[in-house]
């Protein structure tokens, strides 16, 4: 899923929004520390990520998590995407793999 260009422009970090006991952000999180990447976590239901919020349900997002790299977002626990944006991190990011 394409980002809307409108959000502020991504900063080649990983994004995991989440929210208080999710179980699936937890998987997400677990994932992303094993895979040896940073990630940046933001609470969705904070009130001010309410305009995120609100961009997210415009895309059909119901539910947390939702991973977010580059141009990308997607919902949930999936592992293969989890995987792929990983993988694409360790590539533009290497002095930072394994630091």
């Amino acid at each position: 899923m394409t980002i809307d260009a409108t959000r502020p422009a991504p900063t080649g970090d990983i994004t995991v929004w989440t929210k208080p006991n999710c179980v699936q952000c937890r998987l997400v999180k677990h994932r992303l520390t094993q895979a040896g990447v940073t990630y940046t976590e933001r609470d969705i239901t904070a009130p001010e990520h309410a305009a995120d919020l609100a961009h997210f349900k415009s895309l059909g997002y119901m539910s947390a998590p939702i991973t977010e790299y580059e141009d990308t977002a997607f919902p949930g626990f999936v592992p293969a995407e989890i995987d792929r944006i990983a993988a694409a991190w360790k590539t533009a990011h290497p002095a930072e793999v394994n630091a």
